[in-house]
């Protein structure tokens, strides 16, 4: 038996098996890793000054953790759809360890925040969770 190939129409395909069954033709593609690798991209390089915000407590500025926590905040996000209520319950985690001082309200913390990382949410909704997940 014969086999014609144009290659002038359809798709070209490489790296694969292709079956021809009774004329029907059955193209099988190589399993490919979906999995993406975790994209973490530093909020800022460490650098020799400490991040400089109100946000912040003695306690974090003496044990040098800012950036651990943008961080740790940046990361609660990822892969996540309800984004905003999962970065909130992390802030109010942080808050509660005292590293975050708890007396802003939304509108300087998201305020601050926002300089100090891209926030992927408007204010209003950080603000309803914010203020309706707040102990």
């Amino acid at each position: 038996m014969s086999l014609f190939i144009n290659n002038n129409s359809g798709p070209i395909y490489t790296d694969c098996t292709v079956t021809i069954h009774n004329g029907q033709t059955i193209v099988e593609m190589p399993e490919q890793d979906v999995s993406q690798p975790e994209d973490i991209t530093p909020v800022q390089e460490e650098q020799s000054e400490p991040i400089e915000s109100i946000i912040f407590t003695k306690k974090a500025k003496k044990e040098g953790k800012e950036s651990f926590i943008l961080q740790a905040l940046q990361k609660s996000i990822q892969d996540r759809r309800d984004k905003t209520r999962a970065f909130v319950e992390e802030l109010h985690t942080w808050q509660k360890e005292g590293y975050i001082d708890a007396h802003y309200n939304a509108r300087v913390m998201y305020d601050e925040l926002d300089k100090l990382m891209p926030l992927s949410f408007g204010h209003e909704v950080f603000k309803k969770h914010y203020n309706n997940t707040r102990t």
